[in-house]
């Protein structure tokens, strides 16, 4: 089904959560996002890509706060400035 599905070019780097790499190619978001239905979510891997690469300014989608808690543990810097968007 995901191949049926008309995906755009990202306008900002997308980091995969099955490989923790970016990518800017849409032909590549049906198989990642296949994947991530089959594969282990590497989410501490890619949480410390995105941190490496000077990713400061980070957003939580949904009602919950797990994920806010998780990333004060990896860098209470950028915890300060992380934000939850209910959704």
């Amino acid at each position: 089904a995901l191949k049926e599905v008309q995906f755009h070019q990202p306008r900002i780097p997308v980091y995969s959560n099955v490989t923790s790499e970016p990518f800017s190619s849409s032909g590549r978001i049906p198989e990642l996002l296949g994947r991530q239905l089959t594969e282990p979510v590497q989410w501490e891997d890619t949480m410390k890509k995105l941190l490496e690469a000077g990713k400061k300014e980070l957003f939580e989608l949904g009602p919950g706060h797990q994920i806010k808690a998780m990333v004060k543990r990896m860098d209470a810097n950028v915890w300060k400035g992380f934000k939850n968007v209910a959704a």
